[in-house]
């Protein structure tokens, strides 16, 4: 997913986290199809976006950390799941 395209579209933010390794993860709506498309997750440090499978967010943020999102080497990660 191109970050600078998602951006300029000024898509509607659902909170932030930090994960485990320390990046400041943002959770989006999808700018024009809302909720009603699965939840998008930005690392703005590294100027990353990519969908998920997940219409919320409730579990990508539970204190268990099962499916905690993380971009490493430039891919998104849920959990230990490349996505």
């Amino acid at each position: 997913m191109n970050y600078e395209k998602l951006m300029k579209h000024n898509p509607t933010s659902l909170g932030i986290i930090v994960n485990s390794i320390g990046q400041e993860i943002e959770f989006f709506e999808h700018p024009l199809k809302g909720d009603e498309f699965p939840v998008i997750i930005v690392c703005h440090e590294l100027k990353l976006a990519d969908y998920t499978d997940f219409m919320e967010t409730d579990d990508m943020i539970a204190s268990h950390k099962e499916y905690e999102p993380s971009f490493v080497q430039k891919k998104l990660f849920i959990g230990d799941i490349e996505h």
